[in-house]
């Protein structure tokens, strides 16, 4: 499978992130930094596949995708689409965007997953199926098989047991537990394209695109004969250099500081971060739903967060997401999604 067709079919659904990598350079770093042997994440596997044999050399056996702003009107436009079915489908019951909104359970992830998810299955559609399955492990936890033989697709997702409760994860799901967390953040940095910032913003960041990135899942391919390129040596990982002056991290860890104050400091509603772990710091984000619908909306536990995308200057002027995005993605505030739609249709 030619790796521009995936591209290709990705970026049409507002997934213009997709880089090429080959899972062995995942692991040979957690296995580095002691996180297998201490339980805290788990081995991807490391099979056989060749992704983009077009290029001589070039080894892959698994694709990470993300996104950049660019998801942003295609995801709405997928929104509208299924409100406007929401409503027609209710005869009557359901007549405006707020009431369809609360039929839509997750409409954000359940859009990256369905796209993410058809995508890949378009793309075996149109070529020759080389591949068995793939595997694709979502940065919610979640871990998905696709079975390609005879167009015959699996795509149900289904729970595996993490090494314990100890995980090192920037974003995960509250809800599984149990689940196969990845951490994309290293995942990322295997590219050679992204350095990961852990003293301060806890993000990655683009010579090009900053901060201003959101990585999804992990596609590893299973090929039919899992012994046809098994004597062939995997390439090293890539390195990235620092693109971030050192101004700015100390500021981004200063705001780091004020947002773990700030949020320990109104622990009946939205749980205290002081003294917390990264982990227990990641969850209190994932499930913290606040309003949102603009600035001032914004609890002031929750906006030096949004702000610490800011002080890194890397790509914020071309690449910054807009205002209604950033805020959804930090409040998931539907009053957000409405007035999006309504601007829409308005123009």
């Amino acid at each position: 499978m030619a790796l521009r067709n995936i591209e290709r079919e990705l970026q049409e659904r507002g997934f213009d992130l997709c880089h090429p990598i080959h899972t062995k350079w995942y692991n040979d770093l957690i296995k580095s930094e002691g996180l297998v042997q201490n339980d805290t994440l788990k081995l991807l596997p490391e099979t056989s596949a060749i992704l983009n044999n077009e290029q001589k050399g070039n080894i892959y056996n698994s694709i990470l995708i993300g996104n950049t702003k660019a998801i942003w009107p295609i995801f709405l436009k997928w929104l509208a689409s299924r409100v406007e079915e929401k409503i027609r489908e209710s005869d009557g019951i359901i007549s405006s965007d707020e009431e369809a909104l609360e039929h839509i359970n997750s409409p954000f992830d359940t859009f990256v997953e369905t796209s993410i998810t058809q995508a890949i299955q378009q793309c075996c559609e149109d070529n020759d199926i080389i591949f068995h399955s793939c595997q694709l492990f979502w940065s919610n936890g979640k871990r998905q098989e696709i079975r390609l033989d005879e167009h015959n697709y699996d795509s149900s997702i289904s729970q595996y047991s993490n090494l314990g409760e100890k995980n090192n994860y920037h974003c995960f799901d509250n809800s599984q537990k149990d689940s196969f967390l990845v951490s994309m953040q290293r995942v990322a940095t295997t590219t050679g394209l992204y350095w990961h910032d852990d003293e301060a913003t806890k993000l990655c960041v683009h010579p090009t695109y900053g901060t201003w990135t959101a990585f999804r899942t992990v596609v590893v391919f299973e090929p039919r004969n899992p012994n046809c390129n098994s004597s062939l040596p995997t390439p090293r990982a890539p390195a990235c250099l620092c693109p971030v002056a050192d101004g700015e991290i100390k500021a981004a860890k200063s705001i780091f500081d004020y947002a773990l104050q700030m949020s320990s400091s109104d622990e009946l509603s939205y749980g205290a971060t002081l003294n917390k772990s990264w982990d227990e710091v990641a969850e209190y984000l994932h499930d913290t739903i606040c309003s949102g619908s603009d600035w001032d909306a914004v609890p002031d536990t929750m906006k030096p967060w949004i702000q610490l995308r800011d002080v890194i200057s890397v790509g914020r002027e071309h690449w910054r997401y807009t205002e209604p995005q950033l805020l959804y993605h930090y409040t998931r505030d539907g009053n957000i999604l409405c007035k999006e739609m309504k601007r829409i249709r308005d123009r």
